[in-house]
């Protein structure tokens, strides 16, 4: 054997065990801000009263008035856009929501057969968002904060209530108006500015769109931008302890025209108190 040989092994011994820890590090991360959600305090009783309209929906989904609910947690099945105009990928991920206040962690992963070849972290935790993408877990490829993110995931907090019924029983940060006979504005006031959406309901009193005028988002060269986005949910079903839409999807109106970049199922849904 020769001294090259033995210094090739000792390279890749040593670059597995720098994967393999580095992997462990954003693993422990992304569950230490999960967790922070949970150390957060629970679900409380609402300044003023929600219109009808709106806390009709929390209650049919199965959630409670005066219930101490800290946490709601669910799997995604999903295909998501990786830039516009792009294929969709599949992934599947693990999702907790704050329901006192506004926090979420998205743990997702694109897997090739058995291996994790993406590992994407998307959170907003204490009012800082935070969007970073790792190559088998381990390698930076991408990594995004700021005050335009820490306000684009204020709105992913509020455009995803459909999946966070208690949240809208028991966050008093929220502020709801009723806008049409079928419409709700939620509003959300941060460091950064005013996020809100605002949601669209059946003849059931079921959310079935959500639209926001101006979110925060980044062009594909990394420039900030506002655009128009749209969302829509279906498919209501008992899924764990609450009536959700099993299915979701949004996209952005770019200048070339509306494309949706995520749509997924959820499944395995939880509430901890």
């Amino acid at each position: 054997m020769t001294v090259a040989y033995y210094v090739l092994v000792l390279l890749g011994v040593t670059a597995i065990g720098w994967h393999v820890g580095a992997a462990r590090a954003f693993r422990s991360r992304i569950l230490q801000l999960a967790q922070s959600l949970h150390d957060a305090p629970p679900t409380r009783d609402l300044p003023t009263p929600l219109s009808p309209l709106v806390a009709d929906f929390a209650h049919r989904a199965g959630a409670a008035s005066g219930a101490r609910m800290k946490t709601a947690s669910f799997r995604q099945t999903a295909e998501l856009r990786l830039k516009p105009g792009g294929k969709f990928v599949t992934i599947s991920a693990w999702q907790v929501i704050s329901l006192a206040r506004a926090g979420l962690v998205w743990d997702a992963r694109r897997a090739i057969g058995p291996f994790t070849a993406l590992r994407v972290l998307d959170s907003f935790v204490g009012a800082e968002g935070r969007l970073e993408a790792r190559l088998f877990g381990s390698v930076p490829v991408a990594r995004a904060s700021g005050a335009d993110i820490n306000l684009g995931e204020a709105y992913r907090y509020l455009a995803e209530l459909p999946w966070a019924p208690d949240a809208i029983l028991g966050n008093p940060d929220l502020v709801w108006r009723v806008t049409g006979p079928d419409e709700a504005e939620v509003r959300l006031d941060t460091p950064e500015g005013t996020a809100r959406v605002t949601f669209t309901f059946d003849g059931n009193g079921d959310i079935v769109g959500v639209l926001a005028k101006e979110r925060p988002a980044r062009t594909p060269d990394g420039k900030a931008a506002t655009y128009e986005w749209r969302g829509r949910f279906g498919e209501y079903t008992q899924i764990g302890p609450r009536r959700l839409p099993a299915y979701g999807e949004v996209g952005y109106v770019y200048p070339g025209g509306y494309e949706v970049y995520f749509r997924g199922r959820i499944s395995d849904y939880s509430v901890t108190s």
